[in-house]
């Protein structure tokens, strides 16, 4: 098992060896499977390689790989499988390269993009609190997984990000990472409120029972008066406000997804004398994967810490007071109550972690406005699903922010191994996401669901309002690691007031005849790793 997210990297030599005669030589520099310490050479991995039509394969025994082109100058394609199952593809390469992989985001979760009146942008990654087969640890001698409940989430969409067109509010649902996703139900849900105050919803990771419908007002934002690093370094420009310039700065360890500790101490200043304080952080996180889970599991050096919010104590010492939670992925909102929270008059915070989370903007507020606020629930007018491919990434902010996704660009071809077994067939499946009720859209990789919104039931907006939205979507996701519980299959298929995944003995899926018809009538499109075998195989110049 591959149990790092920098899975490794390879050094291509491409050499002549006299007429008619040109080989290709790579070196792999990777992980051993099987073993948790770093060594020199990816044992395991699969690498292909294929030059017009001549097509090898081998499996990694050595680092040094060897490959015969006979006459041909030239590779068209490589792809290195590493042993946690990750693709790595080179196309055209060329002489003397040193590739390492970067870090890969894998999974898992939908993505929603939104028409913003001109295009679909990306908005958010939704569902992620679901994480399905997810190793978490060793708990007396075994295995403990990630909680089994569908995830069920309100996601703000700024109003600037969803504009109607055609009478609709018109979304796109995607799936691009390595991973199966249950959809159970999905609503949109406009805030209409004066535009003098801004609304947020609780989007940080947590376990069950989830916050449901919270909505916070903000009239005013206090900035910090001071912001620091555990060295005291100025980083106030950093979290002034929303730009994507993050907070960075912070040393990785040897895990995808973990640093070294870092700390950041906030001053709140005059707001930190009030009664009601309330912090908000905007930011998004790197996460671990279940191969990592696996790998920090077989040590006691290294602990993952989630951010924790520490205060001044009559001793004069930081002491814990809350469990801040992270971002669920990218740009969201992290909410923490603290008021009643200081234990000295040093009101001062320090938020400490050694999570992989990039802060864009850090604000109190000392007030609970009560404007008011119309709120209208928008179930789905249409669904249908298809297949659409892949966008184009990109880092958003440079190269401290998160992957962005390009909508109007498009790889179609297959990116990773799919997890086997019956998906929902292609077309209308509207019925599939007005309930909660276990009846669902399964999409694989590549997969997009086009889901509308009638307009025509809001209400007029007012003079002086603005109009954003929560986007409720309730469901699962199960990612393709290795190290991932069940991560080849898309069976067993969760359901709500499931106990634990993998399943016990005593969860079974109910046995009812309304879902035996949607299983005849849905789950009929097939999917095997035929095309992510053949891809390379049959790939044409």
């Amino acid at each position: 098992m591959v149990i790092a997210g920098l899975n490794g990297g390879v050094t291509l030599l491409r050499n002549d060896g006299g007429n008619n005669n040109h080989y290709l030589n790579m070196k792999l520099v990777g992980l051993r499977a099987g073993s948790a310490k770093n060594n020199h050479f990816g044992i395991g991995a699969k690498v292909e390689m294929r030059a017009g039509d001549l097509y090898q394969t081998t499996v990694v025994t050595d680092p040094n790989v060897h490959f015969g082109l006979g006459s041909r100058t030239k590779a068209d394609v490589i792809r290195i499988t590493w042993t946690n199952g990750v693709p790595q593809n080179i196309f055209l390469p060329g002489a003397d390269q040193a590739l390492i992989e970067s870090q890969t985001l894998k999974g898992s979760c939908p993505f929603l993009y939104t028409w913003d009146g001109e295009k679909y942008t990306f908005a958010k990654d939704i569902i992620w609190r679901s994480a399905l087969g997810m190793p978490l640890g060793i708990m007396g001698g075994t295995t403990k997984h990630g909680f089994p409940e569908a995830s069920d989430d309100y996601i703000k969409i700024s109003g600037e990000l969803l504009k109607p067109k055609n009478g609709e509010y018109a979304v796109q649902v995607t799936s691009e990472l390595w991973e199966t996703i249950y959809i159970d139900k999905l609503q949109l849900v406009a805030v209409d409120h004066p535009d003098t105050v801004d609304v947020f919803v609780p989007e940080q990771f947590s376990p069950p029972p989830f916050p449901g419908f919270a909505l916070h007002q903000v009239t005013k934002k206090y900035t910090p008066v001071s912001a620091t690093d555990g060295y005291g370094t100025d980083v106030l420009p950093f979290i002034s406000k929303k730009d994507d310039k993050y907070l960075a700065g912070f040393k990785p360890d040897k895990y995808q997804g973990v640093t070294e500790m870092h700390d950041l101490i906030l001053d709140p200043g005059e707001a930190g004398k009030s009664k009601i304080l309330l912090l908000y952080l905007n930011g998004w996180i790197f996460p671990t994967d279940a191969s990592i889970n696996v790998a920090l599991s077989q040590s006691e050096k290294l602990k993952v810490v989630s951010p924790i919010i520490q205060v001044i104590n009559k001793k004069g010492e930081w002491e814990t007071v809350i469990n801040l939670g992270f971002p669920m992925g990218k740009d969201k909102s992290v909410i923490a109550e603290l008021s009643g929270k200081f234990l000295s008059p040093d009101h001062r915070i320090r938020i400490q972690t050694n999570m992989e989370v990039y802060w864009d903007q850090i604000f109190f507020s000392n007030g609970i406005p009560n404007a008011p606020i119309v709120s209208t629930v928008l179930n789905p007018a249409s669904a249908e699903i298809h297949y659409r491919g892949f966008s184009n990434s990109y880092k958003k902010g440079g190269r401290y922010g998160p992957h962005w996704f390009d909508y109007s660009k498009v790889d179609k071809s297959r990116k990773w191994r799919d997890l086997t077994g019956n998906y929902t067939r292609y077309g209308d499946v509207l019925p599939l996401l007005i309930e909660s009720d276990n009846k669902y859209i399964i999409s694989n990789a590549g997969d997009e669901t086009s889901v509308k919104f009638n307009a025509s039931s809001l209400p007029e907006l007012k003079s002086g309002w603005k109009r954003d939205f929560m986007i409720h979507s309730v469901g699962w996701v199960k990612d393709g690691d290795i190290n991932t519980a069940l991560g080849g299959t898309v069976l067993p298929l969760p359901f709500h007031g499931m106990k634990s995944y993998p399943p016990s003995e005593q969860d079974t899926y109910p046995n009812d005849p309304e879902l035996e018809k949607f299983f005849k009538e849905y789950n009929t499109r097939v999917v095997t790793n035929d095309g992510y075998r053949n891809v390379i195989k049959n790939r044409h110049n």
